[in-house]
């Protein structure tokens, strides 16, 4: 961070980091001691046998998370009074910390107890490196030694593809933290640009008799849209990057009567400037991010920075602003974040990508609206492995995918569970009729598939169940899952559908 930023502008990034971190681990803590003192009442209440080495790992691993949790919990107080800059050594250290203990216990619980859907460790490290707001060489070692750690335990184990999706996974998380750091500096490095402003005004006791050519200097300052707005006449001066970005006149006799006016605006844009200029009355600095329309008729993001000038008498006076266009950076974020949720090499939605829309959604649901499931799972996939090789078995769950999306009806999201296992949530009005037929199309076009241009013996099985509002995410997959098991107790290459899934004492409909 060093070379980025000068010393000044550093000091600026850490007295923003360390309240900002201070919250997100006081959530964090609370969040994951609660957990560990369910994991702790689990152990010790169920009977778990803490004499064998197993019982008494999982009671250490819980033990030490509770102590970690309860550091990041009390350790705002217990720093209090310290410096700036050891309180974020302390934050520091404390996530690496926390990081360690996530990968440590998520490789033990995966060694106990062998499941490659054990995803707790991976969502809390991508939220670390997403979330947290630490130095690039900080982040780069973290994370690097987490998922990199995991990633070689899951290959040591025998799952070369889950260890690499670790690394991407990891990867993309440090992608994600260094845009919000790189952003972050540039936003600092903009507020300097306005504090040197500010003090270029205050310099001059007549800083509020500019004249119109000191006016012009200080609106083509730097490639962005500034303005000076006069409060008590509502005046507004651009420079010219304005009229060249919206195509409006670079002066406004009156900015409040030409937003309310504007045909461009609508009305929650017209309320969110509305609420700047009010803003400006009250305070010194402010910044927003502005969805505006631009000349060409698109919509683009702008950050908003304007600081106010007061008169001799504290009241405020002048309103200088920039607008900078900051739209390829909302576009970066957004696609690092669909990166995020895609399995790197079915390019389907990973397994906790169709979780988070399978909760949202089962959350929105109003009364009489369905959501299905379809989990299909390959039939003697490892044999195709064993007879063709892995090469070949790689290219079969690529061009599975492929089949997923491309006979996927609209309105259905599909992922990966999971080795040879797929997932796709259907959320339509007659959604049995078109899940029936989704499997069905499936079954057919799966033992289509080629390898080099020769045929495969390549056959799948489909579970399909559907649920209504207020059913937990899992109790969906679960029956699911059971429907899978019964097609392939009637002899694989086919679909079954379960009983409708309803909340604790709604009825159940018969099987078909």
């Amino acid at each position: 961070m060093r070379r980025f930023l000068n010393a000044k502008i550093r000091t600026r990034f850490v007295e923003q980091a360390v309240p900002y971190n201070w919250v997100l681990m006081k959530v964090g803590g609370a969040l994951s001691f609660a957990i560990q003192s369910i994991s702790l009442a689990r152990v010790l209440l169920a009977g778990v046998p803490l004499d064998t080495p197993a019982g008494r790992g999982y009671l250490g691993f819980y033990l030490g998370a509770a102590a970690l949790s309860a550091c990041l919990l009390g350790g705002r107080e217990l720093l209090k009074g310290r410096g700036l800059m050891v309180q974020y050594r302390a934050q520091q250290l404390l996530g690496a910390l926390f990081a360690a203990w996530q990968a440590a216990f998520g490789c033990y619980d995966i060694w106990q107890q062998p499941s490659l859907s054990k995803i707790g460790a991976v969502t809390v490290l991508v939220a670390f490196g997403a979330l947290a707001m630490m130095e690039p060489l900080y982040a780069a070692a973290t994370l690097g030694l987490s998922f990199g750690g995991m990633a070689w335990f899951l290959t040591a184990l025998g799952y070369p593809d889950a260890g690499f999706s670790y690394i991407m996974m990891g990867c993309v998380s440090l992608a994600v933290g260094w845009v919000r750091i790189w952003n972050i500096r540039a936003g600092l490095l903009r507020a300097q640009e306005m504090d040197h402003m500010s003090r270029a005004l205050e310099q001059d006791q007549d800083q509020f008799l500019l004249t119109s050519e000191q006016y012009e200097l200080l609106l083509q300052r730097g490639r962005m849209v500034t303005f000076v707005w006069n409060i008590r006449s509502g005046a507004v001066r651009f420079s010219r990057q304005w009229s060249e970005i919206f195509g409006e006149e670079r002066q406004l006799e009156n900015a409040a009567d030409y937003i309310r006016q504007s045909p461009r605006l609508n009305q929650l844009q017209k309320e969110e400037i509305f609420q700047c200029m009010d803003n400006a009355r009250r305070m010194n600095y402010q910044k927003k991010d502005l969805l505006l329309p631009v000349k060409t008729g698109q919509q683009r993001w702008f950050e908003f920075q304007m600081t106010t000038q007061c008169d001799e008498e504290g009241q405020p006076l002048l309103g200088v602003g920039v607008l900078f266009d900051i739209m390829d950076q909302k576009s970066r974020i957004l696609e690092l974040q669909k990166e995020l949720q895609m399995d790197p090499f079915t390019k389907t939605l990973n397994k906790t990508a169709l979780e988070s829309y399978g909760v949202r959604r089962l959350q929105e649901m109003e009364p009489g609206q369905k959501l299905g499931m379809l989990v299909l799972d390959m039939d003697d996939f490892k044999n195709i492995n064993d007879t063709y090789g892995h090469l070949c078995g790689d290219a079969v769950l690529a061009r599975l995918g492929e089949l997923m999306k491309g006979l996927a009806p609209a309105g259905t999201r599909v992922g990966r569970l999971g080795g040879d296992e797929f997932g796709a949530l259907v959320d339509l009005p007659d959604g049995e009729q078109q899940a029936r037929a989704y499997a069905d199309a499936l079954i057919q076009a799966v033992p289509g598939i080629q390898w080099e241009g020769k045929p495969l013996p390549a056959a799948c099985s489909v579970g399909i169940a559907f649920c209504t509002g207020g059913v937990p995410y899992m109790d969906l997959y679960a029956a699911a899952d059971r429907a899978l098991y019964q097609a392939k107790a009637l002899g694989k290459g086919r679909s079954w559908m379960g009983p409708l899934v309803e909340p604790e004492g709604g009825p159940a409909s018969p099987a078909p």
